[in-house]
């Protein structure tokens, strides 16, 4: 019989989601890695979006057929990922103020803070410090695409209900994410002004071969039983998207990383579980996963800074100062995610639970006491 944790989590696929969250800090803090200035792992958030197609239809779409409201799906989204943005969002806040506390942009505390204010609404904001939609949490524009292909998901349900709907959909993705790379010449869409709009169409066509991908496996209703040690060759595949290649290439390489790599990788992950022994690792790897991802960029800053002012400590060892960013970013988070966010939303849950167990309540006096009279 499988454990509560066996049938509710892909643990396979939570482990692929720790080490790919570890990739990324790696890649934002190359800074610190002598001869690679920049390590090719822009493709890798993108299969970010197919898991969250995969597991949003596993999780969701037999909700929908009972009839879950945009209301109620959005919420449950806003309660899932907001927690730990606005940890981040004000770390980053924090430190991007300091960082530009010499006021080179003319610009006020007041007007620093009232230009940053629409972040902490999963807004995007103008900031002349930078070129990215999140100045002060640059991996936040992911979170505010998420939230934008969950609503138009749960919106266009009824016209994908039936998979050749989704296939249309997935179709029209694919046409404007090819279009807008080659239009760009890059698959790094959406982060910057300078590309926003091309986001749109990276993260739909990602987010559709997830929900694809449940429905062509049946739309299974339990992970996989089979347990093999083959798990950990197959999360480490995910190192393919550090792999460099010629820069005539460079755009190609993305696109098929992007579009056949991520999803055939997600496929992987989905067949086979981890053995007991490392079940729990996985699950942690996953859980702590969204966390290192979101608020490892400010520490990143952090450690950068201190870089700068003690060069001797963190730049004359190579890849010291990567390591320092992943390791704190890892502690930092797992306990962000321990005592923070699961808790945070725990009492949410509870809050709401309790708020429509009364709204029921007193909807049933009046029923309750019409029935009462009539009996009389």
């Amino acid at each position: 019989m499988k454990t509560r944790l066996e049938s509710e989590n892909f643990l396979t696929l939570d482990g692929a989601r720790g080490i790919g969250a570890m990739l990324v800090v790696l890649g934002h803090s190359a800074m610190f890695w002598p001869g690679f200035p920049t390590l090719p792992l822009v493709p890798l958030v993108d299969i970010f979006f197919v898991l969250s197609g995969f597991v949003l239809a596993f999780a969701y779409e037999p909700r929908f057929d009972r009839g879950m409201t945009p209301r109620q799906f959005m919420l449950a989204r806003v309660i899932r990922l907001y927690p730990l943005y606005i940890l981040g969002i004000l770390m980053g806040t924090l430190v991007h103020l300091y960082a530009n506390s010499d006021n080179t942009s003319g610009m006020s505390l007041t007007d620093q803070l009232l230009n940053s204010a629409p972040a902490f609404l999963m807004i995007p904001w103008m900031d002349p410090n930078s070129e990215y939609i999140y100045a002060a949490n640059v991996p936040a524009w992911t979170l505010f695409f998420e939230m934008v292909i969950n609503l138009v998901y749960i919106l266009i349900y009824p016209y994908i209900r039936r998979t050749s709907g989704l296939l249309v959909v997935l179709a029209i993705s694919l046409a404007m994410f090819i279009a807008m790379a080659i239009h760009y010449d890059t698959t790094d869409l959406g982060s910057r002004w300078t590309e926003f709009w091309g986001g749109f169409g990276r993260v739909s066509c990602t987010f559709f071969a997830g929900v694809l991908i449940y429905r062509m496996m049946g739309k299974p209703r339990e992970t996989a039983s089979r347990r093999s040690l083959l798990s950990v060759p197959l999360i480490l595949l995910i190192l393919l998207y550090g792999i460099n290649g010629p820069e005539n290439w460079f755009l190609a390489r993305s696109i098929i990383l992007v579009t056949i790599v991520g999803p055939f990788l997600l496929w992987l992950y989905l067949i086979v579980q981890p053995p007991r022994w490392l079940a729990t690792s996985f699950a942690a790897l996953g859980g702590m996963s969204y966390a290192l991802y979101i608020l490892h960029f400010p520490i990143y800053e952090i450690v950068k800074r201190l870089a700068w002012r003690y060069p001797e400590i963190l730049l004359d060892i190579p890849m010291l100062g990567s390591f320092v960013v992943l390791a704190a970013s890892m502690i930092f988070s797992y306990a962000a995610w321990q005592w923070y966010d699961e808790p945070v939303r725990a009492a949410i849950n509870k809050r709401l639970k309790e708020r429509r167990a009364r709204i029921k309540a007193s909807a049933n006096q009046p029923a309750q006491g019409a029935a009462t009279n009539r009996a009389r």
